[in-house]
Order: structure tokens, then sequence, then C-alpha cells
């Protein structure tokens, strides 16, 4: 008779758990990076709005309401 819990088996096991642990660690560090690179275009995107704003105003000439 076999037996279940042979080490053969147990490596395999473990071999499989490592396996799919290191597999969801991959995700959530791709989910991780695609917001921090949202947040980081976002945040880029926001400054340079903002800084462009004041000056372009102030260059262009004031129109008189009609």
């Amino acid at each position: 008779m076999k037996a279940i819990l042979s080490e053969r088996n147990i490596a395999v096991a473990l071999f499989v758990m490592v396996f799919i642990t290191f597999s969801l660690a991959q995700e959530d560090s791709k989910k991780m990076e695609r917001i921090q690179n949202g947040k980081t275009t976002t945040t880029a995107s926001t400054d340079k709005t903002g800084s462009l704003q004041t000056p372009v105003k102030a260059v262009l000439p004031a129109t008189p309401k009609q």
C-alpha cells in the first residue's frame, strides 16, 4: 500500500502552492504598477495644465463684452 504523504507528494504539493503564490503576487504587483503609473500621469498632467493656465490668461488681451 502506498503512503499518501510520501516525500515526493509533499514536495509536489509545496511546489504547486509556491507556484500559485508567486502567480498571485505577480498579478498584484502588476496592478500596483498600473495604479502608480496612473496616479503619476494624472498628477503630471494636472501640474502642467495648472501651471499653463495663468500665463495664457495673462498673455491674451481682454476682449470687451458687447
